[in-house]
């Protein structure tokens, strides 16, 4: 991402997934890389999200937060730096 601003990592319908399993990994030119593991669940009104497994080279890269906004749970990622790539696996559990 090129700001440091929240954004949209992925969004799932809220109904159809009540459960997804991510891996992220983030890259930075200079400050390093950061992966982590994260599971996000939701109650149909609120989302939750445990972030587990951070491995990095410096430093930390990213924050995650997570809601539900037009009946899609979303897991959302602010970057620490500017130019900050982000890539992501998923398992997803109806």
């Amino acid at each position: 991402f090129s700001t440091t601003s929240s954004n949209q990592v992925l969004s799932s319908n809220a109904v159809a997934n009540k459960a997804i399993k991510y891996v992220i990994n983030a890259t930075h030119a200079s400050a390093g890389t950061h992966a982590a593991e994260v599971l996000l669940i939701n109650d149909g009104s609120n989302a939750y999200f445990v972030q587990y497994g951070d491995a990095f080279s410096s430093s930390s890269l990213f924050s995650l937060s997570s809601d539900i906004s037009g009946g899609n749970m979303r897991l959302l990622v602010t970057p620490a730096n500017t130019n900050t790539t982000f890539k992501t696996f998923q398992i997803r559990l109806s």
